[in-house]
């Protein structure tokens, strides 16, 4: 396979937001790297995937992130929203919910084969 293959195969992921702290930034995206990279080899429909992680200061020493997850298909796109105080376990919650949403939408596509349920069997 050629680098150019490679890189074809791989969907853009992007992530916006991250907090300025440079140890739980860095934390943040590792987790998001490695979703998404996991999502686009088994789901390999997806054309895009974003994260936007929005802070709240709740007091001086704790946040509070809202990160919403986009994901691109051809036919849909999918959103998925997390809060909590830590970023990179909102990612850890975050990652199961996408995979079990993403396969039942998959799911209910390679079932049926292609076959719709409009088309008559004449």
């Amino acid at each position: 396979m050629a680098v150019g293959d490679e890189m074809a195969k791989q969907a853009p992921y992007y992530i916006v937001g991250l907090p300025e702290e440079p140890m739980e930034a860095t934390t943040a995206r590792a987790k998001f790297e490695r979703l998404s990279e996991e999502l686009c080899k088994v789901y390999p429909f997806i054309e895009e995937i974003r994260a936007v992680v929005k802070s709240k200061k709740a007091s001086k020493t704790h946040a509070r992130y809202e990160v919403s997850v986009e994901v691109y298909t051809p036919r849909d796109r999918h959103s998925f929203t997390e809060t909590g105080y830590n970023i990179a376990k909102v990612f850890d919650v975050m990652g199961p919910k996408m995979k079990r949403l993403l396969s039942s939408k998959q799911g209910r596509v390679t079932s049926t084969h292609g076959d719709s349920p409009r088309k008559g069997s004449s």
